[in-house]
């Protein structure tokens, strides 16, 4: 038999699909900037030197924004119907704002990494080679999918109903301590409401 039509958009609906590509996503900006992303070769009085420029240090803001869309993607797990829609509006900023501070970097590697630069050499405004590495690339990439995790979260967070597992409703009601099926996250959003998902 062929497969129902809204299969795929059931799974890709899931709140465990959202929040598990939003967190590596978001590990994955934080990740990239760890790694080097200027190498930069400068002239001094004496020699060249070569200074190598950590993305935490030509881009902070990466940094911080990836730790935010991660709380952000563990917060939309466990939060409710209203909390759940900010949460995902801060996502999707989070990896906006990552995205925008990489392009910065790709687009002015000097003025990124002069900072670096002029602490490890002691000379200010230095000229030299600033050669871009493979990082930046991958954290605009990363960020940008960010980004799009929080609009996913937007969309797919409309059909995540705060559950009760074990209510009971007339003769339609469940025997006494089996579950419902559905997703177990769900009994979180109860208790954030106030109320107890056993009842």
């Amino acid at each position: 038999m062929p497969e129902p039509r809204g299969a795929l958009p059931a799974v890709l609906s899931r709140r465990s699909s959202v929040v598990l590509a939003t967190l590596v996503c978001a590990l994955a900006v934080f990740a990239c900037s760890a790694a080097p992303w200027i190498s930069a070769t400068v002239r001094t009085t004496l020699e060249p030197v070569t200074v190598d420029v950590a993305g935490s240090d030509a881009a902070p803001a990466v940094t911080a924004l990836g730790l935010v869309a991660a709380a952000g993607a563990l917060a939309t797990a466990i939060s409710g119907r209203v909390l759940r829609t900010v949460v995902a509006g801060v996502v999707l900023l989070a990896g906006l704002g990552a995205l925008a501070a990489s392009v910065a970097v790709l687009t002015d590697p000097a003025g990124a990494a002069q900072a670096t630069v002029g602490e490890t050499t002691g000379m200010i405004n230095a000229g030299g080679d600033f050669a871009v590495t493979v990082w930046p690339w991958l954290a605009a990439a990363a960020a940008a999918l960010v980004a799009l995790c929080g609009a996913w979260s937007l969309v797919a967070g409309r059909s995540w109903t705060a559950a009760r597992r074990y209510e009971r409703s007339g003769t339609d009601a469940a025997p006494a301590g089996t579950a419902r099926p559905g997703d177990e996250i769900d009994s979180w959003d109860a208790l954030t409401e106030g109320r107890d998902p056993t009842v």
